[in-house]
């Protein structure tokens, strides 16, 4: 029992990291833009898809798939600020007519790829091989996941703290007014997060594929549960979506051995929730110390 909780801790760990890779990218468009892209579940779902067309239609080899998901995902990412999110922002109540433009936005990529696709799951293959840990074995492909989303993070935090740019998005984040005084861009600001964001989120699904099969609604349930994470950890904290993401995922592998999957979800859930009760700020927010 315990080599079997230890193999699904570590498998939790993986999907966890995808889940804290899609909640960062919620948490840095709602720190700079302070607004909540409903949007954002279908395009890891756009960068599982494209990894899939493009290895097994393609034949591209998996490397240079992701890639071209990850490019593909910031052009329509980039279609989905200049008409969703751009001209909506700055008008009266905004940032609410931006959730529901995004939601819309959301419905009709996931529509879309139902009609072009089908319900129908798919794989594809990706890095071969495995690594054993005593009883615990990783397949190449989840060491894949949690190697580049480790480097994710640290080259996110590395251009926050360390670059031009990082700084320019810290100070939108903080102030919009005092960092228009001072002269930034905070449109190019805005725009360059949005985009930023969505290739985190085409990187995971990309990544996610060899995992785990890809499906037209693996978006909805990435978004409802990276929302969650993004909440609990605290809105805008980057540092409590990839904790409570990692957690999460864990949580949901573990309960899964030991009750139905359903009453697992239930549980972690109630258990999100009595947080949030006991502090409505998130858990890492500054207002919950």
């Amino acid at each position: 029992m315990t080599d079997l909780l230890l193999q699904q801790a570590v498998n939790g760990l993986t999907q966890g990291m995808s889940y804290a890779l899609v909640a960062l990218g919620l948490t840095m468009i709602f720190g700079v833009l302070h607004v909540i892209n409903f949007s954002h579940g279908e395009l890891y779902m756009l960068g599982g898809l494209v990894t899939v067309v493009a290895t097994s239609m393609l034949g591209l080899p998996f490397a240079v798939a992701v890639i071209v998901a990850v490019v593909a995902v910031v052009a329509v990412a980039a279609v989905v600020d200049l008409v969703a999110v751009k001209p909506v922002l700055p008008k009266k109540d905004g940032p609410s007519t931006v959730l529901l433009t995004t939601f819309a936005v959301s419905l009709l990529l996931h529509q879309g790829v139902l009609a072009a696709w089908g319900p129908n799951p798919a794989r594809v293959d990706g890095i071969t091989g495995s690594v054993a840990l005593g009883p615990v074995v990783v397949t190449g492909s989840r060491l894949l996941v949690l190697a580049a989303g480790v480097a994710i993070l640290l080259a996110i935090e590395y251009a926050l703290r360390r670059t031009g740019l990082g700084r320019r998005i810290r100070a939108v984040a903080q102030s919009e007014y005092a960092a228009h005084v001072v002269g930034i861009d905070v449109a190019r600001v805005r725009t360059l997060t949005f985009l930023g964001a969505a290739a985190i989120a085409g990187i995971a699904g990309a990544l996610m594929v060899p995992v785990s099969l890809f499906t037209p609604s693996m978006g909805q349930h990435a978004i409802i549960t990276a929302f969650v994470v993004v909440v609990v950890g605290g809105m805008g904290n980057p540092t409590g979506a990839v904790v409570c993401g990692l957690v999460l995922g864990v949580l949901e592998a573990i309960a899964s051995t030991v009750m139905p999957q359903e009453l697992g979800t239930a549980a972690i859930y109630a258990l999100l929730l009595v947080s949030l009760l006991v502090r409505p700020n998130g858990l890492f927010s500054r207002a919950a110390r």
